[in-house]
């Protein structure tokens, strides 16, 4: 069985670790950022469907996954626009474009398991030997009990 790695690699490790992406992790975070404000301009409903794509000067590229999304955002473009904006920097123009493969899935929600199917698993912990399975078992209950 091989050995999981000492530490996770994240992202800027590897970014760090080669001078020509090295580069982009300025840009990624400084995207990441503008993400976050446009969230809270916005709000999480509507940002799950609109991501800040780039900054070419002072103008702010948004793909949004809707028109809908894309008319809310063009209706409060003003106020976003200040929003994403950094102290001593002033951004002159939102350009929104209608991106539908840029949209947040949305994730169904799934019923629980029923009484009976509870029940028959309770049952099944009580019988189970084997401590690994024993393990999921009680992890299956209790995330079903949520």
């Amino acid at each position: 069985m091989p050995r999981p790695p000492a530490q996770p690699l994240r992202l800027r490790n590897l970014l760090k670790e080669s001078p020509s992406l090295a580069a982009l992790l300025p840009v990624a975070e400084r995207l990441r950022e503008l993400n976050r404000r446009l969230e809270r301009a916005i709000g999480p409903q509507i940002a799950r469907n609109c991501k800040v794509a780039a900054l070419q000067g002072d103008t702010v590229i948004v793909y949004c996954g809707s028109g809908a999304a894309a008319a809310r955002l063009r209706a409060q473009s003003a106020s976003v626009l200040r929003a994403l904006a950094l102290p001593g920097q002033t951004l002159a123009d939102l350009k929104i474009k209608v991106r539908a493969d840029w949209a947040a899935p949305v994730r169904a929600d799934k019923p629980g398991m029923g009484r009976e199917a509870l029940a028959a698993w309770e049952a099944l912990e009580t019988q189970v030997h084997d401590d690994a399975l024993k393990a999921a078992v009680a992890r299956l209950i209790r995330h079903q009990r949520g």
